[in-house]
């Protein structure tokens, strides 16, 4: 009897209340985790740090919360609780994920590490999680194309190391690497961008995300890891007792950001001075030197109807619509002591501001993990994504590019008249004389194209463990993904005469197999040892076959088959790299640690006899405050550390033996073939290394209120790998050598504060980060001088690594300017340079951002500032501008000019004298005397922009890149539902460019995600976003 009663007290229930509180100061902590030990389900804190729970008597309670050491409290029938929880000793020493997934304090790191967190990622609406870290990371460089929501994303971390290629890192998802690159991207005669491998990870699905910088940091990657290394770590079921389900789900809405806030507003369509008032007159819309909007009341427009003759505010705006993007993903989690796992499944419904263009994507995804043995714990994953878009936008001088397009238009001319775009036979109806540049409208309705990807990434690893010392770990993993484009011209597209289908089929594929063993042991009392050895292969297989036909023969059947002449381009390679690890890592007193590792890797893109390459590093961590009594409340952290390192990368395939292909072409009905490339191959390439030096420190004051990082780096990049230009007569364009050596050297702060931190449970956190980067190409092949990474449509420009000078210089051909600077002038018209000149730098002085957090029963605002200081960029929009004559630079002796041309219109056969009626340009002539000769100003500026030199403009801007309120609903509420949480938000993205010196366009319009950063041309529109967001945790 008695056994039974106290067996039943032991199970009775009690319903605890009580609060969670942080041990520092006595704040509340809101969201803190409280479950029952060894049991599933539990309950969270709310704003107040106020809970309530029923549990058995004899329970013990588990209380949690981020960056808090758990802590267990029995209840011994209690039914009031008031908990205290303390911070972890610092936020320097919080666990971070390293170098192939290996888990280490970040007080024994000898290098810098930059993280963002799910709430840097998900948090204001952006579908690509990449883009998402713009401004929140000190050195790492965030870059899109004016493409849009379906474009590629660059990423550079600490300046460039290739010449040759876009110095992407490496992206590794759990540990496995993963495939990314820009698969297609516009160059400067035109083509489209489309995307890369990892902007369709759904961003509801990533924990956290980690960027490797240095050398040292990323050896342990091997030859991919030239450029750094980002580590994407999704979520797992593993934090997680028992069911839940969590939905989440934000609509945003894109409007243009950007339009033409620099053109002039006096004078409209038409040439000399004269409004067109008859419709063959009209038939060119683009030219802006008509008569004053103030001197006409109507013009005849080219389908003989009579409009009024004024100017159009925001009249490109009209052309596009509010975009629709929405996201929704349903995730499930279960988790016990054996087992957990993780289900979700996500959609991404996108209609662009660009009519009938837009994407779909959805994304299933499964990761789980068992212990099937006492020892043995079994790890799988694997994600499926399927994408379809519809109508990516064509680029630069493409002739379906409707930014350029539209440029044309003159001040007057409503965009909505070009709606009008074809005959009734078909044909296409000329509005600019301009076969390289289509009706918008025309582009939208007789050409199309799209896209679909099916992508699937995943890995299976077995862990087992011997015992608290030595443990095995062997992963296997893939990621491939197939992707079909099809692009459609019309037979009447200007310049597509015939119409054109090219069908593009790309098939990427990479498989990684990787064993490791790790043994940790102290030695001695004070002295801790870890040891890992491993080893890894990687295949890679690259498929990009396109075929094109010509001719349609029947309209209307878009069909391959259905032209006269078709062509087929294949384009394959192969790669292998076998790979042996390791590292030792040494402990004393948590005090000093030591970090030694190296990795020797055997490439098959590399000649045989230098396809071997071993490169070592080393890293040093002394946490100061833990070796001497210095720890007090204004400072409780300090640490130095240092580190060194070199990471080898090879060639890519196929450039060391002549490689054969079949043209597409036949012969007697027999195939013909060609050699492949336009490369000379190299059979000594040698791989390229990347030798990095870096020092600094981490400081930590009144109890992590303030917290400094800073880091200076040194970094030589030796025998890199670059496409030299050869003569044609060769029968090649090119030649692939180990042809440079680069330098960058840079600095990088973080400042983390935390201003207000009151019992009231206001707190309000504000980080800044800064990094300046100097990149310096010191040696080139002997006979070259500069090395032309990418060359523009105009003015002879392009973008150069110059000998001994910043990577990074615009050259085109430039203005004769005297001694004094005055502008040289012959005969009335500007004199250019023979040969390009240096205009300026596509190299910034520095990046930086500013991140702030207040947050306060329930609610949360956060806000990001993206900075970018100098970096130059050469806009050809607004050099068509000025020949068009919107430039505001463009009014100054048009008066007179076109009085001129009124009287020699009125006067035929009459030599009617200038007297002097035109532009005069301030400056001088070839003999120093002042310029005093008028001209016509549209032949001066006609003139003036066959040089480079009056469109370099400062491309830095300072822009609101991330805002957000988030309000998490009080319990009380919904108390009786089984429901964790709800959180409400509002959100936006990109609302303002709060500085920028760009006129016309957006300082960040770039058309390819290559080394020509500083090229813009026929740039769409920006887009701003602004929407809602809603969380519910069940």
């Amino acid at each position: 009897m008695t056994l039974a009663c106290l067996h039943l007290f032991a199970y009775a229930q009690v319903k605890v209340e009580g609060d969670v509180k942080d041990a520092a100061d006595g704040q509340p902590l809101s969201g803190a985790t409280i479950l029952v030990k060894g049991k599933s389900g539990g309950v969270s804190s709310n704003s107040s740090g106020k809970f309530s729970i029923s549990v058995p008597n004899n329970a013990i309670l588990v209380i949690s919360s981020l960056g808090f050491v758990t802590k267990e409290v029995p209840v011994n029938s209690q039914t009031s609780l008031s908990i205290t929880l303390s911070r972890e000793e610092s936020e320097m020493k919080s666990v971070v994920v390293t170098a192939l997934n290996i888990k280490r304090q970040k007080s024994a790191l000898g290098y810098a590490v930059s993280e963002a967190g799910a709430k840097d990622i998900t948090g204001f609406g952006e579908t690509n999680p990449l883009q998402s870290l713009a401004g929140k990371m000190a050195g790492v460089n965030i870059a899109g194309t004016t493409a849009g929501p379906t474009g590629s994303t660059r990423i550079t971390i600490r300046g460039i190391r290739e010449l040759q290629g876009n110095n992407q890192p490496l992206y590794v998802i759990d540990g496995v690497p993963a495939v990314n690159g820009n698969l297609i991207s516009a160059d400067q005669d035109g083509g489209f961008d489309l995307g890369d491998g990892l902007s369709d990870i759904n961003p509801n699905d990533i924990e956290s995300i980690s960027v490797l910088k240095g050398a040292s940091a990323a050896a342990l990657y091997g030859s991919r890891a030239l450029n750094g290394v980002i580590l994407i770590n999704t979520k797992s079921g593993r934090s997680r007792k028992g069911l839940g389900i969590e939905v989440s789900h934000n609509t945003t809405i894109d409007r243009v950001s950007t339009k033409l806030d620099e053109v002039q507003k006096v004078y409209g369509q038409g040439s000399n001075g004269e409004a067109p008032q008859m419709a063959n007159r009209a038939s060119n819309i683009t030219q802006s030197w008509g008569a004053r909007y103030t001197d006409v009341q109507s013009v005849v427009q080219r389908d003989g109807s009579t409009r009024p003759y004024k100017f159009l505010d925001n009249n490109l705006q009209g052309f596009f619509r509010n975009g629709v993007t929405s996201m929704t993903t349903v995730a499930v989690t279960s988790g016990n002591q054996q087992s957990n796992f993780r289900a979700s499944y996500s959609n991404v419904a996108n209609k662009d501001i660009t009519p009938k263009s837009g994407f779909n994507r959805n994304t299933f995804s499964l990761r789980g993990e068992t212990v099937l043995a006492e020892k043995l714990t079994l790890e799988a994953k694997g994600t499926l994504t399927l994408e379809n878009v519809t109508n990516r936008p064509a680029l630069t001088d493409d002739v379906n590019n409707i930014g350029n397009g539209l440029l044309a238009i003159a001040g007057n001319f409503d965009q909505s008249w070009l709606n009008n775009y074809a005959n009734p036979n078909g044909t296409y109806i000329d509005y600019t004389g301009d076969i390289y540049r289509a009706n918008p409208y025309w582009t939208l309705n007789r050409t199309t194209n799209n896209s679909n990807k099916k992508r699937f990434n995943g890995s299976l690893t077995a862990r087992y463990k011997v015992n608290d010392k030595l443990s095995f770990t062997a992963t296997a993993g893939t990621d491939f993904y197939t992707f079909n484009f099809e692009n459609f011209y019309d037979k009447n597209t200007p310049s597509r005469d015939g119409g054109i289908l090219q069908l593009r089929e790309i098939r990427l594929k990479e498989e990684n197999y990787q064993a490791m063993i790790n043994y940790n042991t102290p030695v001695f009392q004070d002295f801790k040892i870890g040891v890992m050895a491993g080893a890894n292969m990687m295949r890679a297989e690259t498929d990009n076959n396109l075929t094109e036909g010509k001719e349609i023969i029947n309209v209307g059947k878009n069909l391959i088959t259905n032209f006269k002449s078709i062509r087929e381009q294949p384009n394959n390679s192969r790669r292998q790299t076998n790979s042996l690890f390791g590292s030792v890592e040494l402990g004393w007193r948590d005090q000093l640690f030591l970090n030694l590792q190296g990795r020797n890797d055997w490439s098959s893109t590399l000649p045989a006899h230098n396809r071997s390459f071993f490169y070592p590093s080393a890293d040093l961590s002394w946490v100061i405050t833990n070796s001497f009594d210095l720890k007090s409340t204004f400072v409780n952290y300090a640490k130095l550390r240092a580190s060194v390192g070199k990471v080898g990368s090879d060639a890519v395939p196929n450039n060391t033996a002549l490689y054969y292909t079949l043209t597409g072409l036949t012969m007697h009905d027999r195939a013909l073939g060609e050699i492949l490339g336009n490369v000379i191959p190299n059979e000594d390439i040698k791989p390229q290394f990347r030798t990095s030096r870096e020092i600094g420190f981490e400081l930590g004051f009144l109890n992590d209120r303030i917290g400094i990082d800073f880091t200076y780096y040194d970094e030589l990049t030796t025998n890199a790998i670059v496409f030299m230009p050869v003569s044609a007569a060769s029968g090649y364009e090119q030649a692939v050598l180990n042809a440079a050596r680069l330098r960058n050297k840079g600095v990088e702060l973080m400042l983390k504060t935390t201003p207000v931190k009151l019992s009231n449970g206001l707190r309000w956190d504000l980080s800044f980060n800064y990094s300046k980067n100097v990149n310096k190409v010191e040696q080139l092949t002997s006979d070259i001088e500069a090395y032309v990474a990418a060359e523009a449509r105009w003015a002879g420009a392009t973008i150069t690594g110059d000998l001994n000078e910043k990577f990074g210089t615009i050259r085109g051909v430039g203005i004769r300017r005297d001694a004094n600077g005055q502008i040289m002038h012959d005969k009335g018209l500007p004199m250019l340079t023979s040969a390009p000149v240096a205009l300026g730098n596509i190299t910034p002085d520095w990046t930086g951002g500013i991140t702030n957090t207040v947050a306060w029963k329930g609610f949360e605002f956060r806000a990001v500032l993206d900075i970018r200081v100098g970096g130059d960029i050469y806009s050809m929009s607004n050099r068509q501008l000025t020949i068009q004559g919107q430039n505001p630079k463009t009014l100054e002796g048009r008066d007179g000019w076109n009085e001129y041309q009124a009287e020699v219109r009125a006067n035929p056969g009459v030599n009617v004298p200038q007297k002097n009626r035109g532009f005069i340009a301030p400056g001088v002539t070839a003999d120093g005397k002042p310029n005093q000769t008028a001209v016509d100003p549209y032949q001066y500026w006609k003139e003036y922009s066959n040089s480079a030199e009056g469109y370099i403009y400062d491309g830095g801007f300072v822009k609101l890149r991330d805002v957000g309120l988030n309000y998490t609903l009080p319990k009380s509420l919904y108390k009786k539902a089984r429901i964790q949480s709800i959180t409400l938000g509002v959100i936006g993205r990109n609302l303002w460019i709060i500085s920028k010196n760009t006129p016309n366009i957006d300082p960040e319009s770039n058309y390819n995600n290559g080394n020509g950063q500083g090229f813009e041309y026929g740039s769409l529109p920006g887009r701003k976003r602004f929407g809602f967001n809603v969380l519910i945790k069940l």
